[in-house]
């Protein structure tokens, strides 16, 4: 059930604070520690009556599945939020459960939030720094996937400079893997064929933490600021970038979207608004991450797919289901509130035309303790935890993405 939308006890002194579209300078006493309020409090909420109607539209369809293909599975993706700094236990941060699934998909999609620098100090005796970076280990799970994309493009693409963005991007494809975001133009866009179909993968964030040498943001990270009340993304460079995408001739688009507002559990109206516009100049797949919570999943109807779909989009073309996942939320991490520590790897299964045929989300919990040592963390599939410390995760999880979250079969 999505909660309506209601006053709390901290109200809007908190809970509408976002960093990311308001930056301030870290003297800002006042303003940090109603940004760390927010951090254990969260919105909880949709922001407005009709954000909490179009969303649970947009369940009801998920769930109810007139959107399924009845063609056999051709397809599999798996999808994955954040893969945050951790502290300690890298090569082991992903439980062997979860990596099997990996490891048996066509294509793993993450979002790196964190540089990978060898040559440079790991480091350890932080909660939270502005300068990420993680060794090499942190991609075994990824390595072990048939394909894996990385994306580079996130609010923490500079913490090691201009030259570990670069490096970042040389260890991933080192590892054989997929990297989007770089310090060129063209490392914003990456393409593959699986099983005769071609795919192009692009990424955006909303921002990045610090300034680069240039004076520019890195050309290879495309910074669009979707969804910000008070400001227009800069449509014309999108529109250059999904058409660059389109250019490698795909029959699926797949965007990461780093995007969103932090600890916000429902997108609001104009990232929404921002979304569809997306999907009508060539994207079929959003990827979402950013707030670092779990947000829903839903269809969008292209070009009349199914006019039952609440969500309709047009660009003129034949007939497609989209699908946006908003936020898949934290893959890894140390935050410590259980909303920060359950996201979900989604299993999403196409046919051979690319109309999707099955959407799984399988609950994930990344906690302190699961690591080399206490300090460090790793992520487990919710359904191997003992019952009663499922339970809890197992309910945010149902909440945010309803029923694709409550199987016990997700095979």
């Amino acid at each position: 059930m999505i909660p309506a939308p209601r006053a709390r006890r901290l109200g809007p002194l908190v809970e509408g604070i976002r960093y990311e579209a308001g930056r301030w300078p870290l003297w800002r006493w006042d303003r940090n520690l109603r940004y760390l309020a927010k951090s254990l409090v969260h919105r909880t909420t949709p922001w407005t009556d009709e954000d909490r109607d179009a969303l649970v539209r947009g369940r009801r369809y998920l769930e109810g599945g007139a959107w399924r293909s009845s063609a056999p599975p051709a397809l599999r993706l798996v999808l994955a939020g954040d893969l945050m700094w951790i502290r300690d236990g890298w090569a082991d941060a992903i439980a062997p459960g979860l990596r099997a699934r990996i490891a048996a998909a066509d294509l793993a999609i993450a979002n790196l939030e964190t540089p990978i620098v060898p040559e440079r100090r790991v480091p350890r005796w932080v909660y939270e720094t502005l300068h990420y970076n993680a060794p090499p280990a942190f991609l075994a799970p990824w390595m072990g996937a048939r394909n894996a994309v990385l994306s580079l493009c996130n609010n923490h693409a500079l913490d090691q400079g201009d030259a570990g963005l670069a490096r970042t991007r040389e260890v991933v494809l080192g590892h054989g893997l997929l990297a989007v975001g770089g310090t060129a133009p063209d490392d914003a866009v990456a393409a593959l064929e699986l099983q005769g179909q071609r795919l192009a993968i692009t990424a955006i964030t909303y921002g990045i933490n610090h300034g680069s040498a240039t004076g520019a943001p890195p050309a290879g990270v495309p910074i669009a600021r979707l969804g910000d009340p008070g400001h227009e993304p800069d449509w014309p460079r999108l529109t250059a970038q999904i058409a660059a995408a389109r250019a490698r001739g795909p029959d699926l688009v797949i965007l990461c979207a780093h995007w969103g507002f932090e600890y916000e559990h429902w997108p609001a109206a104009r990232q929404r608004e921002h979304a569809r516009r997306l999907i009508e100049l060539g994207v079929d797949l959003v990827v979402g991450s950013s707030p670092h919570v779990l947000q829903p999943i839903e269809l969008v109807s292209i070009d009349g797919a199914d006019p039952a779909c609440p969500l309709q989009a047009s660009r003129g073309g034949a007939p497609r289901m989209g699908v946006i996942a908003w936020s898949l939320g934290n893959f890894t991490t140390i935050m410590p509130s259980l909303p920060c520590q359950v996201g979900a790897l989604v299993e999403l299964d196409l046919d051979a035309a690319l109309r999707p045929c099955a959407i799984r989300a399988i609950p994930t919990l990344s906690r302190r303790g699961l690591g080399a040592s206490w300090l460090g963390a790793g992520t487990v599939a919710v359904a191997e935890l003992p019952t009663a410390e499922a339970a809890q995760a197992r309910r945010h999880a149902v909440a945010i993405l309803g029923r694709i979250a409550d199987s016990t079969d997700h095979g």
